[in-house]
């Protein structure tokens, strides 16, 4: 699906990439057949044939589903609101923005260019780490930090696309710390209760890998 010389990216990136316009001149594309998730959700189904799952079985699952899905689901959309309200506050009714000063972005970009300086580039992998903890979800910090890491790093002279990327490894790490992540994994495996024992481990593997993202990020950010 990703990759450009076969014909399912041009298919499902382009052709059927679905564009839902809320704001006026700026649609967003949903691009269905092209996220992983679909397809997981396809082979799950034609794998139920091969399977011959009992009706217990199908019943235990789907009430285990409806029970754990909300509240990681609800806590990515959260985000992706946030971030969603963070790109868009100052405009109009015409979605115009007036004033750059009255955007939210602007303002943490002034604030953190201020605290931080030429060293943000160190703390822009801990923001991506720290919001992909609360969300459950690298795509939500992505979409929340991403205009924040590109306007800081034009204050203070840094490679945009290189500190907004780092932010992205943090929030990758995030699942190995996010309790949304941790309580799926160990339900996948009827390990339920084993989550903190894992997170002891894991959070300090987070933050020394972090830590090496930020180094190489601030080496390379200028």
């Amino acid at each position: 699906m990703n990759l450009p010389s076969l014909p399912f990216y041009t298919l499902t990136f382009k052709t059927l990439a679905m564009p839902v316009e809320i704001i006026p001149g700026a649609a967003e594309k949903v691009r269905l057949f092209w996220q992983a998730y679909f397809w997981i959700l396809v082979s799950t189904l034609l794998a139920l044939p091969f399977l011959k799952p009992t009706r217990q079985q199908l019943g235990d699952s789907l009430r285990k589903w409806i029970r754990r899905a909300p509240r990681p689901m609800f806590a990515s959309a959260i985000f992706f609101a946030i971030a969603y309200i963070m790109n868009h506050s100052g405009k109009g009714l015409d979605w115009a923005l007036a004033d750059p000063g009255r955007n939210m972005v602007s303002v943490l970009a002034d604030a953190s260019s201020a605290a931080f300086g030429r060293s943000y580039p160190l703390i822009a992998p801990y923001l991506g780490l720290l919001a992909g903890f609360v969300s459950g979800s690298e795509a939500s910090a992505i979409a929340m930090l991403t205009r924040l890491h590109l306007s800081t790093a034009e204050q203070i002279g840094a490679i945009g696309l290189l500190v907004a990327a780092a932010s992205g490894i943090g929030g990758g790490l995030a699942s190995v710390i996010s309790p949304a992540k941790l309580q799926n994994a160990a339900a996948a495996i009827d390990r339920i209760g084993e989550e903190a024992s894992v997170l002891r481990v894991t959070f300090v593997i987070s933050l020394v890998i972090t830590a090496v993202c930020a180094v190489m990020t601030l080496a390379w950010a200028y």
